[in-house]
């Protein structure tokens, strides 16, 4: 097997700190605590060198905390990506209980609710726990809860936050079970309804729309993006346009070689289908002459540990196919206006959930605009010049905030490249009517943009990259 490092005996040797660790299967080593297992995972794929695959799975909701797959070529880096790993494991803590997060307009009456709440519980003996906040808080703590009660006195607002909290339940508490503080009620309510929906989540998922397009040859297309925390690496190989596999990387710090893992190990489980003829791989940042320009971060960092790195130059000596970088804002623009032709001049605008400014991509009369550096739609050049309510800093998660952003920043879009629709990624506002009312503080109702909610980042990107693949490869 060619390989440099071995990694199952280093594993082997280390300490275990906070975690139980089944090591006896040689290919299946298991690490557990009591609210997260992880999994790291030897494949052959001989000649090559092995794959080895590293996972965590929260305990109380079956959800992917950490997941991605290398090669362990290199010693450094192979202990760095199992340090990561055993660091997410040990991170997850708390989130076994049931939590359900009370709102009202200031958090007051909801808070005595909810202490009733928690004792009820208690006596039922229930892993249960019950809090309360403003409804504008909500926004911001009730992503990680099992669901939002909403008060009667602002029962009008659930439909509003149901749309932004998207998958978590949001609940109006029936009035006369509020106004008697029938805790004991309301909480048996909330069991059942939360039953109810698990049931019929189970019965009626609906897959993804796919937006695949004709293609040539096979294409290996990467989607990177950060939200709340949480960095996502989403890659897909198309064959002659049709998806031939895909997978995703959940890591919360993003660096060059978690790109270049997922290339080398793509292209080794493609072999046996085929060659891939193209990479093409979408990041954040400002791309231009194959720099990507972004700040090194705690969350990021893709310098490789050298100024001016070019990481074009960099990939392309790496392999031996083209491999195209492009802003994802901007291929994610092309794969909405891909996907709707019709459309001549489209501006996708995006923000991800926590972040006080978005970026954009422009097509204009049908191509990609990017500008002399690879500034075109980097909002962070000129949201800081904005005048808002609030500080920029207090909008991350407050929707009535986050609208002043997007208004004027589509305003400065109706005045320089007059688009005939917006597409809007921002999970907060997915009410276009009360963006274009924010946006006719600016621009008149008859002459602003048709704007359009988005919810599948990915697949705008995912298909967008194809796009961009197949043009540079025809060039």
């Amino acid at each position: 097997m060619a390989q440099t490092f071995d990694l199952r005996s280093w594993i082997r040797e280390q300490p275990h700190k906070g975690y139980l660790a089944n090591l006896d299967d040689d290919d299946h080593f298991v690490l557990e605590t009591d609210f997260a297992t992880a999994m790291v995972n030897f494949y052959d794929m001989a000649p090559d060198p092995e794959i080895v695959e590293l996972h965590i799975e929260e305990k109380a909701t079956g959800e992917a905390k950490f997941f991605l797959h290398f090669h362990p070529v290199d010693r450094d880096h192979s202990i760095q990506l199992f340090g990561e790993m055993v660091q997410a494991l040990l991170a997850i803590r708390g989130h076994q209980r049931t939590e359900v997060l009370l709102c009202c307009t200031a958090g007051m009456t909801t808070s005595f609710f909810a202490q009733r709440l928690n004792q009820v519980a208690e006596a039922m003996g229930l892993d249960w726990d019950f809090s309360a906040v403003s409804v504008t808080e909500a926004y911001e703590h009730g992503r990680d809860k099992a669901a939002i009660l909403v008060a009667p006195q602002i029962g009008y607002q659930a439909k509003r936050v149901q749309q932004v909290m998207g998958d978590v339940p949001v609940l109006p508490i029936p009035t006369a079970m509020f106004a008697a503080y029938d805790a004991a009620g309301c909480l048996e309510w909330v069991r059942d309804e939360l039953a109810s929906r698990a049931r019929e989540a189970a019965e009626h998922a609906n897959e993804a729309d796919s937006m695949q397009t004709e293609g040539d040859g096979r294409i290996l297309v990467i989607a990177v993006h950060a939200a709340s925390g949480e960095v996502t690496i989403h890659h897909r190989v198309y064959d002659h346009g049709i998806v031939a596999t895909e997978g995703r990387v959940i890591k919360r710090r993003l660096t060059l070689a978690d790109i270049t893992d997922v290339i080398d190990t793509q292209r080794c489980a493609c072999k046996a289908g085929g060659k891939v003829d193209a990479v093409g791989v979408a990041l954040p940042g400002a791309v231009h002459e194959g720099r990507v320009n972004i700040k090194v971060t705690r969350e990021v960092d893709l310098t490789n540990g050298t100024d001016g790195f070019v990481m074009g130059d960099f990939l392309a000596q790496r392999y031996d196919v083209p491999v195209y970088l492009c802003n994802n804002a901007n291929a994610a623009a092309l794969g909405w206006r891909e996907a709707h032709p019709e459309y001549q001049d489209v501006t996708f605008y995006s923000q991800a959930t926590g972040w006080a400014m978005g970026g954009q991509g422009h097509v204009v009369g049908g191509r990609l605009l990017e500008g002399a550096h690879g500034n075109a739609g980097e909002v962070r050049l000129i949201v800081n010049r904005f005048s808002f309510s609030n500080p920029l800093h207090y909008n991350a998660f407050n929707p009535v905030d986050v609208i002043e952003v997007v208004g004027q920043v589509l305003a400065m879009d109706c005045a320089t490249f007059d688009p005939e629709v917006v597409a809007v990624r921002c999970d907060l506002l997915p009410d276009m009517e009360e963006v274009a009312e924010e946006l006719a503080k600016y621009v008149d109702r008859s002459q602003q943009p048709k704007l359009v909610h988005v919810c599948d980042y990915d697949e705008c990107i995912l298909a967008g990259m194809l796009t961009r693949c197949r043009q540079e490869l025809r060039a």
